[in-house]
């Protein structure tokens, strides 16, 4: 080989090797955009997942979940010890089973046109506290103890001699695999009813409201109110 042919040679050989490098460069720059395009998808459908997980606990909170108080009634020794026994009841009444957590339950009495003060509640004895609770199809109750002050001034401008009480039960709506840190979602309602004082006999009470033959409640929703002002 000549003199020229080997300058040729030499001159090749770093075209071939620049064209070469090129190439690669392009495939690492193809396959780092296709990786970032696959890993980009998967978070998209793992964030979509989530959205629906949480969008149906949403439905199953506020859908399927009735909750209501649906019984008050005076313990055994209510004028020693100013307890009351409320069922919280809360209604699955869709077709598939819904899971909560243990149902938090606070009471407040009005003690002003627009003000209210907080009573103690706590858990009945006999209640059995889980972490969470599968709510089949139907009613599930659950009981709580209100302890009120009887020397505690409240509104009475609502119904003659009774208290305006207002429940609020606060619960997390959980999947079926239990607490999951972002998929859970919290579901508040409030109750409101009219609560008999102990301290008040219902000779007082059948003397300021006209119930006619039915027996003087010891509560009453407020869905039920009617105008009982004689």
């Amino acid at each position: 080989m000549g003199l020229a042919g080997k300058n040729n040679t030499r001159k090749m050989l770093p075209r071939f090797l620049r064209r070469k490098a090129v190439v690669l460069l392009a495939a690492t720059v193809l396959l780092a955009v296709a990786v970032d395009y696959l890993v980009a998808e998967r978070q998209e459908a793992i964030i979509r997942a989530r959205e629906e997980r949480i969008k149906k606990l949403e439905k199953e909170a506020f859908y399927m979940l009735s909750v209501d108080v649906r019984d008050i009634q005076e313990t055994k020794d209510i004028r020693k010890n100013w307890k009351y026994a409320a069922t919280i009841r809360i209604d699955n009444i869709g077709d598939e089973p819904v899971y909560i957590d243990y149902p938090e339950v606070r009471a407040f009495m009005q003690v002003g046109t627009i003000s209210w003060m907080e009573v103690p509640v706590t858990d009945a004895e006999a209640e059995k506290k889980e972490q969470m609770y599968k709510l089949g199809t139907g009613p599930h109750s659950f009981q709580r103890i209100l302890t009120i002050n009887p020397k505690t001034p409240y509104n009475r401008y609502l119904i003659p001699k009774y208290m305006h009480i207002r429940f609020l039960a606060r619960m997390s709506v959980l999947p079926e695999s239990g607490f999951k840190e972002g998929e859970i979602f919290e579901r508040k309602s409030e109750t409101y009813v009219y609560l008999k004082p102990f301290w008040i006999t219902e000779k007082e009470i059948s003397a300021a409201i006209d119930f006619g033959d039915t027996k003087v409640p010891v509560y009453m929703p407020i869905t039920g109110f009617r105008n009982w002002n004689k």
